[in-house]
């Protein structure tokens, strides 16, 4: 069951409770009527919100669940200046969308990452992308490091090189 899905079957259990609560304490047949039929129209409302919310990018600040993330990969960035940082991260199966405040220092540490990521055919990575923090010394984004690249072979027992004209 998709998260979305499991908070509004969270949040209909406990409307229903409100509703046979108030029905409870409801003196007389308008207010009972009234209060369920506040319910008929609040559970659809309730369910539609927040699915016109999928796919826009999210507020780095709204992240409570997955707030212990230490690094992300960066998919893409995309940046609107004097006001936000929309980046694409990927830390688990599927890649999320989220919206960091403007900070000019990090515009550029993530430009730099992403050219530097490209340039060695790596990816670029997001260090605690959820983390409230003030301290702008040592920088959130960086690229990986170009991979090693594999060791020769060892041949021990294969053709060796004889100059012509040499005894073996």
């Amino acid at each position: 069951m998709e998260s979305l899905t499991l908070l509004f079957v969270v949040f209909a259990a406990l409307a229903l409770m409100l509703v046979l609560v108030a029905l409870r304490w409801a003196r007389n047949g308008r207010g009972r009527t009234f209060i369920l039929a506040l319910f008929a129209l609040m559970l659809p409302a309730a369910y539609a919100a927040p699915a016109s919310l999928l796919g826009r990018a999210k507020p780095v600040t709204m992240e409570w669940l997955n707030g212990k993330v230490k690094e992300a990969t960066v998919l893409s960035a995309t940046f609107k200046e004097n006001d936000a940082i929309y980046v694409t991260l990927l830390w688990r199966q599927a890649p999320d969308l989220y919206k960091l405040p403007w900070n000019q220092k990090m515009a550029e540490q993530l430009q730099q990452a992403m050219r530097e990521a490209e340039r060695n055919g790596t990816q670029s990575v997001m260090k605690l992308p959820f983390e409230q923090s003030w301290d702008d010394r040592e920088p959130r984004f960086y690229a990986l490091p170009q991979p090693k690249m594999p060791d020769k072979p060892q041949d021990s027992g294969g053709v060796e090189f004889q100059h012509p004209g040499q005894r073996t």
